[in-house]
């Protein structure tokens, strides 16, 4: 299941992960958010699940002009694939990890890590590239949002 994310959401989990690239845990501390924003480790799980299961989406060819029947192919061969199901796995222990953190930078920093070396699983970018993702990641909500 997705879990839907605001676009303000999006916007402080993508500078949560700059924050991770560049090491930076002044600006984690900043990024814990107050008590009316869900806490940093578990916007930074749910991010990673959204982010992950729409690069597995591209990676299999899935788009909205589709047909029901060729939707379901797709979907069923994602969900036989090892390397989808490790996806699954990975977001499903990102959520385990956030969920007793509370605002915990250091868990928020691990769980950011985690999610930009899944990223670079599939993409092969390395820090410089990640920077150049996010930028463009962050792009994308603006435009739309």
């Amino acid at each position: 299941m997705d879990i839907e994310l605001t676009d303000d959401e999006h916007l402080r989990a993508l500078a949560a992960l700059e924050a991770v690239v560049g090491n930076n845990d002044d600006a984690l501390a900043v990024l814990a958010g107050g008590a009316s924003e869900r806490p940093l480790p578990e916007l930074l799980a749910a991010y990673g699940q959204h982010t992950l299961h729409r690069i597995l989406i591209a990676a299999f060819g899935i788009d909205a002009t589709m047909d029901h029947d060729e939707t379901g192919r797709l979907v069923a061969e994602i969900n036989s694939d090892p390397m989808a199901r490790m996806v699954f796995v990975l977001t499903d222990a990102l959520h385990n990890q956030a969920a007793p953190a509370g605002d915990d930078p250091a868990t928020a920093k691990l769980i950011g890590g985690s999610i930009l070396l899944a990223i670079h699983a599939f993409t092969d970018a390395d820090n410089q590239d990640a920077l150049t993702l996010l930028l463009a990641l962050r792009n994308e909500v603006l435009r739309t949002g």
